[in-house]
């Protein structure tokens, strides 16, 4: 596949249309109209071959460890001195540790793509404008040059261990030049035209016209589409990727837990003891843009969810503009009193429950408020940020993780595993680390003939990794977890709820009161796995904060620090 015209002309985005926060909240319009399809994860081997749909002929691509077992033929190959024939993955101490790969005899190993030579592969990283949402929240953020030195580092780990065909990663470091959308396309073009790069790791946080542009111009884009629609990312096949779900792949099972688990059932767990007894009645708060961009898929919603006999009482947006959040929120809570709701479904950013919880207290009002997973709401570091008299009544969903000790996470151990030392950015680094590992196991598994296609068909025959409390699945392409080829990492998710009174630290390593907690040990859920059965919500026995250490059954394989043996 080629860039799709060499010169193309300036369109409405479709990524600005649903932007990386909107997307997100207007899908809950969905939540009634999705089947839950899936399969148990006793059906996928991690070692598995993956049986995905390519488009590169199957010739071209590199032979796995597992296909070679298969077909009898390990000891034709050199598998090298990284690849652990236990595990038959590469000996990087990570679950999500790629197979071990060998090229396939008589594959083309041609420099076709933009910005690959036989010797190198550049990439940019995107650094954050200033007046970027992302900047502005940033006072938990390490300095620009510090995040960058933490890239720079986490890189060359999985250059030196992963198969790289020779290619070693050129890194250009590109700040951007705003968040609005002309500035997010010069960009584009720069990084495109004049840098000439292969990928890009990140992009405006609500900006997508830069991924979109960069897409026109046949360059890959890691991380840059936080949460936009499924269509997006099937529509710039193959350039776009990203690590948590798109709202078609949260309401898979977001949609289960609502009308499966809540629905017809009294709010018991309100604030307003008044609302006990009644059965629940929801009200959806949304993000939207003006004018509203989601109208048709809310009509078909309505008539999908009545079917299913579940039906909102009320509908409500916001647009994201700070200076005007209070007033609004003071005005969707009064929408939500006048029309009884017990129960809101919060779709959006992390700012605006601030506002509206705090304007739900100010009238008296305590309802349930249902936990999403959208954009750092389920997280404790903002859960603090919220009025606790309200959160105290949250529960719901979250894509991420059990937490373990942020010491343990695997940006962070990897990092001292390697070097012998953390990370130049402790802070951050998980954050850092998400594209990064996209990229890289792209890299890998696409085999000597780079492009922007075989980039594609090597993470789709990447086997599903992970599926434990602190190591969420991942997987991409078609593995019967989703409708479409999914070019998301992140496939489950966990049930969550807000203790007010529990302590410890934060995402941040900030000690305060009110932590978010994780019910049935961090238990998660696939699409169609979600069970049918009242919430665990509010059931301390059973639930967790946090794992002090990394379960046993969790800890990826053990192998030579090079920092200790020298290489």
């Amino acid at each position: 596949m080629t860039p799709r015209t060499s010169t193309p002309a300036p369109r409405a985005s479709a990524l600005a249309r649903f932007g990386p926060v909107t997307a997100v909240v207007a899908a809950i319009a969905l939540v009634a109209v999705l089947a839950s399809t899936g399969r148990s994860p006793d059906e996928v081997s991690a070692g598995e071959t993956s049986t995905t749909d390519v488009v590169t002929e199957a010739s071209d691509m590199p032979i796995s460890y597992a296909e070679a077992v298969e077909e009898g033929t390990v000891d034709d190959y050199d598998w090298g001195d990284e690849c652990d024939p236990e595990t038959g993955r590469v000996t990087v101490p990570s679950n999500y540790s790629p197979p071990c790969l060998v090229a396939r005899e008589g594959a083309p190993g041609l420099n076709t793509a933009q910005g690959v030579t036989e010797t190198s592969v550049k990439v940019v990283i995107y650094g954050t404008p200033d007046d970027d949402l992302a900047a502005a929240l940033g006072g938990q953020m390490d300095p620009p040059e510090v995040r960058a030195a933490t890239s720079e580092s986490l890189i060359r780990i999985f250059e030196d261990r992963y198969e790289m065909w020779g290619r070693t990663i050129e890194i250009v470091h590109m700040k951007g030049s705003g968040s609005d959308e002309t500035s997010a396309r010069a960009d584009a073009i720069k990084v495109a035209e004049e840098i000439g790069a292969f990928a890009s790791l990140g992009g405006p946080s609500q900006q997508g016209a830069y991924a979109e542009a960069l897409a026109d111009r046949g360059v890959v884009c890691v991380g840059c589409g936080l949460s936009v629609p499924n269509s997006t990312f099937l529509e710039n096949d193959p350039y776009m990727w990203a690590n948590l779900p798109t709202p078609e792949q949260y309401l898979m099972i977001l949609g289960d837990y609502l009308i499966e688990r809540l629905n017809k059932k009294p709010a018991i767990h309100a604030g307003d003891p008044a609302m006990h007894t009644r059965t629940r009645v929801f009200g959806h708060v949304n993000f939207e843009q003006d004018p509203p961009v989601f109208k048709g898929v809310s009509e078909e919603a309505d008539r999908r969810g009545k079917e299913r006999g579940y039906e909102p009482a009320v509908r409500l947006t916001y647009q994201l503009v700070i200076p005007e959040l209070a007033e609004k929120a003071r005005v969707i809570i009064g929408q939500l009193k006048d029309a009884g709701v017990t129960t809101v479904v919060f779709l959006g950013d992390p700012v605006m429950p601030m506002y509206l919880t705090q304007a739900a207290t100010d009238q008296g009002y305590f309802p349930e408020w249902i936990i999403t997973g959208t954009v750092l709401t389920d997280t404790t570091t903002f859960g603090r940020q919220y009025d606790q008299q309200q959160w105290s009544h949250a529960f719901g969903l979250s894509p991420l993780p059990l937490r373990t000790d942020p010491a343990q996470g695997e940006a962070r151990r990897l990092h001292r595993w390697y070097y012998g030392e953390e990370p130049p950015s402790i802070r951050n680094a998980a954050v850092i680390y998400e594209p990064i590992r996209v990229l890289m196991l792209g890299l890998h598994m696409a085999g000597p003939n780079l492009t922007p296609e075989t980039f594609r068909d090597g993470l789709f025959a990447y086997p599903p990794s992970g599926d434990s409390p602190t190591q969420p699945q991942i997987s991409f392409g078609n593995h019967g977890f989703h409708a479409d080829p999914d070019h998301l990492a992140v496939d489950d998710m966990v049930e969550v709820w807000w203790d007010a009174e529990a302590t410890g630290k934060d995402e941040q390593e900030k000690d305060g009161t009110g932590m978010m907690r994780y019910a049935k040990g961090g238990q998660r859920y696939l699409p169609g796995e979600m069970p049918k059965e009242d919430v665990y919500a509010f059931q301390v026995e059973g639930s967790v904060i946090s794992a002090d250490d990394i379960p046993a059954d969790d800890l990826p394989p053990d192998y030579p620090s090079p920092a200790e043996t020298g290489g």
